[in-house]
């Protein structure tokens, strides 16, 4: 193991041989804290240098501030376990009369409370594993440093793939290519060999196009960090309280005169702000996403003769106009580090097309992270990770359409209260492509709890599920027998057991279901038919298939 000097910290022996003599008969081994502390500071080194040898050296004193602050935090738990352990024996020990009661109860609590915060200290330990594979922060002083170095290895990498391209091009193999090593070429040929396209290139041209996408990024963001460097920040005064812009701390923050109501705090928090206690203020990383936030929440709406200007407020973020629909695209790779405020925050990642930001939602979507069991939010839901989210060329709208929790894909259907968002036949066949090509598994509908996306009565955008064609068929029945569907209450419930029969009932609910549609528009209209054709259609396209032939049973032989 390559460590210098590993930083123990010391563990009051004697604390721990009366908290064993507390729970336990048998002696203390004298010794056996300090050694089993020990143990476990020594398996965090490992990791310690394990990631020192996977990462850019420039991260190696963080990786030791955090080994300290784990070794530090370590032996504080410890010591405090012991303490709590030794102020009442265990009933085993004590006996049954007059065991004090609540004095073990309150034992009890604090043993809980020093539990969770051991939890915590074990967080520590992903932080080490972490650094220096996240993106960079803009709080890093070598942001910039940081980001012309990986930029010149984009560059590299860009024209090592062409060069490995024009060589395959040229001798019609890739043996004897000066720019692979043995091992990169035979997994090459396994990855060409399972290639669907009929002329298969070393480096399809998506390679090329994403690493050129990012050489891009990188470029735009070096820039943003320049300009950021030399620009004067002012915040402004709102009714209630004041923004604020603390550049050394690179921090948007937000006072409130007085304390805020829930709503207030709600929208503060959906605008990606948190309340950090140890300055009383409401604060995000201080980027133009953190202003252009806060200069469209209605609660910090600048006073009159206070609406800042674009040098007060740092340069104004302007949002590509897309595939020509007036939308573009954009990539959060991990939200919880925006509610975190997580030292590697997140980068909100720009795309002008779908395609573009399908490739590296898919690239994201595998990773670990998307999977993991996690605490929930606030809300009470597990927390939002990989978000994928829509915004106008004019900079003035924007909303996340996809968020990935604890494995799952969820719609966010903050969309539907926004006007512009909500009427909008783009956003809507956006919507519509997002569920056919990326999915939805969940959505929360506004005021009620997650429900499949198949079962969810979707009236925005287009969508061949369960839940849309029983809505249909719903609104369908309150036009054409209205004493049968007069009920607007029992709409979701209507709503719900069709939709259950569409998924469950296979092609017999299906074709049942159909019937039914039938007879409901018997006497309708030709709009009426039209629709109720219309339907029909959805539902065959949905579950209703082609009876299979019945297999023919061959006569056994007489000399069977």
């Amino acid at each position: 193991m390559e460590v210098d000097i590993i930083q123990y910290y010391a563990i009051n022996e004697e604390l721990a041989r009366r908290a064993k003599g507390m729970i336990s008969f048998s002696d203390y081994v004298p010794g056996s804290a300090t050694a089993s502390y020990r143990q476990a500071v020594d398996k965090a080194a490992e990791i310690a240098e394990q990631q020192k040898r996977v990462v850019d050296p420039i991260h190696h004193k963080k990786i030791d501030r955090l080994l300290d602050t784990y070794a530090r935090r370590l032996a504080e738990n410890m010591n405090q376990d012991f303490a709590i352990t030794a102020r009442v024996p265990s009933i085993l020990i004590a006996g049954g009369s007059n065991f004090p009661v609540r004095q073990k109860e309150k034992q009890n609590r604090a043993a809980d409370a020093n539990m969770e915060e051991w939890r915590q200290i074990q967080g520590i330990l992903d932080k080490i594993r972490g650094t220096g594979k996240g993106g960079i922060s803009a709080d890093d002083p070598e942001a910039v440093r940081k980001l012309k170095s990986k930029l010149a290895g984009l560059e590299q990498e860009q024209e090592r793939m062409k060069a490995v391209n024009a060589y395959y091009r040229k001798h019609k193999t890739l043996d004897g290519c000066p720019h692979l090593t043995p091992e990169e070429i035979e997994k090459l040929k396994v990855s060409m060999a399972r290639d669907w396209h009929p002329e298969p290139k070393p480096y399809p041209s998506f390679h090329l196009t994403n690493n050129n996408s990012m050489i891009r990024q990188t470029r735009k963001r070096i820039e943003e960090l320049s300009v950021k460097a030399e620009t004067e920040y002012e915040g402004w005064a709102f009714e209630g309280g004041e923004v604020k812009m603390d550049v050394q701390a690179n921090r948007l923050q937000v006072f409130f005169d007085e304390k805020p109501d829930r709503d207030t705090c709600s929208a503060m928090r959906h605008g990606g702000f948190r309340w950090a206690p140890s300055v009383g203020a409401w604060q995000r990383q201080l980027t133009d996403n953190a202003i252009y936030a806060a200069k469209h929440l209605d609660c910090l709406r600048p006073l009159p003769g206070e609406q800042p200007t674009r040098e007060q407020a740092g340069p104004v973020r302007e949002v590509p106009q897309g595939d020509g629909n007036g939308w573009s695209f954009y990539i959060i790779a991990d939200l919880k580090t925006w509610a975190d405020n997580a030292e590697n925050c997140s980068p909100l990642e720009h795309f002008l097309s779908f395609e573009a930001a399908k490739t590296r939602f898919d690239e994201l979507r595998s990773e670990p992270y998307n999977n993991e069991a996690t605490e929930p939010s606030p809300d009470g839901r597990p927390p939002a990770r990989l978000t994928l989210g829509i915004e106008s060329g004019d900079g003035l709208s924007a909303a996340d359409i996809l968020q990935v929790r604890q494995g799952r894909n969820c719609l966010v259907t903050d969309f539907t209260c926004m006007d512009r968002l909500r009427a909008d036949p783009a956003v809507r066949e956006i919507l519509g492509r997002v569920s056919r090509e990326i999915g939805f598994d969940l959505v929360q509908p506004p005021g009620g709890p997650p429900i499949p996306f198949e079962e969810w009565d979707n009236p925005y955008f287009p969508a061949v599920t369960a839940g849309s064609i029983a809505a249909r068929i719903y609104d369908l029945g309150r036009q054409c027998i209205p004493e049968d569907f007069a009920d607007e209450a029992s709409r979701e419930g209507t709503v719900a057991v069709f939709a259950r029969m569409l998924q469950k009932g296979g092609t017999g609910g299906a074709r049942e279901i159909a019937l039914a549609v039938s007879g409901i528009a018997m006497d309708g209209n030709e709009a009426v038919q039209a629709e109720a054709n219309a339907i029909i259609q959805d539902i065959a396209a949905y579950g209703l298939k082609e009876e299979a032939p019945e297999k023919v049973r061959r006569k056994s032989s007489k000399e069977r």
